[in-house]
């Protein structure tokens, strides 16, 4: 029957408590992760254009560049000048100081003849009139040729610029450094699989392409491109080895190429696929929490009342633990007066002794001193122990003894050492040294003497025991005042307490001393106490460091509410 009832509590927490939530929480989910994919494959496609068309703008302002270098070197000098080969070799050093991408450099008359030629190659003296670049440059002035073979049939291009000397008309052309260029275009990586290269209007490569096909031969792709002369434009097509490809293009103005930024799908939108995957993993782990959670609240339903039940003969067996305490308190009051009654013995025959000496003294005429003094010193001695042995029955008695509470005066700064005293000799066999810090005017607190004596010897008691086998071992006790309290600090540096057991410490029969050396009471005994006469108790502990137990205590106790009325 138990069984069956806990079944059924944990089916109506998992079915009626689980379900509607968590139908909502994945609809919720749902939604946010669609509208955050399109949003994040927006981002993707804009992010390539947008590389894309600063690229394009790059490469114009290079070629750019390049051209007005060119213009700017023939602009001060004539022909006569630039056809000397020194001149136009030392022409040729200053455009390369300013750029490393020209490759070589010509002079060409009005006919297309190769007047004078600077560069790794034999071409001074042949004539060019019917390429397709000088009859280009004829008319528009300045000309940026497509990647071509020429009479050095290796791809490379060129730009050339036309200089009108009086009535005279001659040619400027450099040749790129084809490495170079290659390298400005594909500086651009986009993740693992990204890639840029040119194309000229018919398709044809004008620079190298990662993934297959070199200089002037046709891009395969060129048939899927979509080109806008005015924008970059993205779209995704083409299929390679079952891969997608997502494409950016963007065309040039000095030249009318066309850059490609081309980048596989899968890598383009690999974070996206990531966040999509690590959403889903975190809904599936959620869910599975919610749900191995709830069937652990209904389980545990069933382990509390075995637990209740376990307690409960366990609070038994420590009640009775507590009754034997309690014996122990009368015990202890009764062997404290049977050692009373031979001590006052003890010290009425120490009296005796003291006056037989001093009869002995003036009876005798001239005693020998030393024996005398001898007897003295041992007569002081007994006294001493018999003083001693009282105050620790008198402790023993006053710990013991139940009486009404009686409020009164108490001086802290000659309290506490009493309590140390009573201490001292289990303090010494633990090899533990007792610091006191207290100031002689403190403030007396109206208080009850007996429960603070229970108070501070449980403390002090705790804090030797916590330090047992330790070197270097020592209690230091602090007092001082704040506004209308007395603080009494204990601090050790002993083994500390678990963080785990802070917050159970002052609970009744909870101890962490081995069985039958703790009955858990002591430390809620003090609680009670010190809450009881309107103060304030906290402790501070770090594991294998020490404790520090702060008790704080009003100068006057709390008016009863009885008494108010």
């Amino acid at each position: 029957m138990k069984n069956d009832r806990f079944r059924k509590t944990r089916h109506m927490i998992l079915i009626r408590g689980l379900s509607a939530p968590f139908i909502t929480l994945m609809l919720v989910c749902g939604i946010l992760v669609y509208y955050f994919a399109a949003y994040s494959r927006e981002q993707v496609e804009t992010k390539l254009v947008r590389i894309a068309s600063d690229h394009s703008q790059l490469i114009d302002q290079f070629l750019e560049e390049r051209a007005l270098d060119l213009q700017f070197a023939a602009s001060f000098c004539s022909i006569k000048e630039i056809s000397k080969q020194e001149r136009l070799r030392l022409l040729f050093r200053n455009l390369i100081s300013r750029s490393r991408a020209f490759f070589d450099l010509g002079v060409f008359d009005e006919n297309g003849n190769h007047l004078a030629y600077v560069g790794p190659y034999d071409l001074a003296g042949k004539n060019y009139a019917d390429t397709v670049w000088f009859k280009a440059v004829e008319h528009t002035g300045r000309y940026i040729s497509d990647v071509f073979l020429g009479y050095r049939n290796i791809p490379h291009f060129i730009i050339a610029i036309r200089r009108d000397e009086g009535d005279r008309t001659w040619y400027l052309r450099a040749t790129m450094d084809t490495l170079f260029f290659n390298d400005l275009v594909e500086n651009i990586r986009v993740g693992k699989s990204g890639e840029a290269y040119l194309v000229n209007r018919k398709g044809i490569l004008q620079t190298k392409r990662r993934s297959g096909g070199s200089l002037m031969e046709p891009d395969v792709d060129y048939g899927f491109y979509q080109i806008d002369n005015d924008r970059s434009v993205s779209f995704f097509t083409g299929k390679h080895s079952n891969r997608r490809y997502l494409y950016a293009v963007s065309c040039l103005k000095q030249t009318g190429w066309i850059l490609v930024m081309k980048q596989e799908v899968s890598d383009a939108f690999a974070p996206l696929t990531r966040a999509v995957l690590v959403a889903v993993i975190l809904i599936v782990i959620g869910g599975a929490v919610a749900v191995t959670m709830a069937y652990i609240l209904a389980s545990g339903l069933a382990n509390r009342l075995t637990l209740a039940d376990i307690e409960k003969r366990q609070m038994k067996t420590q009640l009775v633990m507590a009754g034997k305490f309690a014996e122990i308190g009368e015990m202890s009051t009764a062997l404290a007066h049977e050692i009373n009654n031979p001590l006052q013995v003890m010290k009425a025959e120490h009296m005796l002794i003291q006056e037989l000496i001093s009869d002995v003294e003036k009876s005798t005429p001239s005693p020998d001193p030393e024996p005398i003094r001898m007897i003295k010193d041992s007569v002081e001695q007994i006294d001493i122990q018999i003083e001693r042995c009282k105050r620790i029955t008198q402790g023993l008695l006053n710990f013991a003894r139940k009486t009404d509470a009686v409020m009164k005066p108490v001086k802290m700064q000659e309290f506490l050492p009493e309590m140390v005293r009573m201490v001292e000799q289990k303090a010494l066999v633990e090899n533990v040294r007792i610091i006191q810090k207290l100031d002689p005017d403190m403030t007396a607190i109206i208080s009850e003497p007996n429960q603070l004596q229970q108070v501070f010897l449980n403390l002090l008691n705790n804090a030797i025991y916590a330090l047992k086998g330790r070197d270097s071992a020592e209690i230091r006790i602090n007092v001082f005042r704040e506004d209308a309290f007395i603080n009494v600090s204990i601090a050790d540096n002993g083994c500390g307490i678990p963080p785990e057991n802070m917050e159970k410490i002052f609970l009744p029969f909870f101890t962490t001393k081995p069985p039958g050396q703790g009955t858990g009471l002591g430390l809620s005994t003090v609680y009670g106490i010190v809450k009881g006469l309107g103060g304030d108790i906290t402790v501070t502990s770090e594991l294998n460091t020490g404790s520090v137990f702060n008790v704080r205590l009003p100068l006057k106790p709390a008016e009863k509410e009885e008494n108010k009325h």
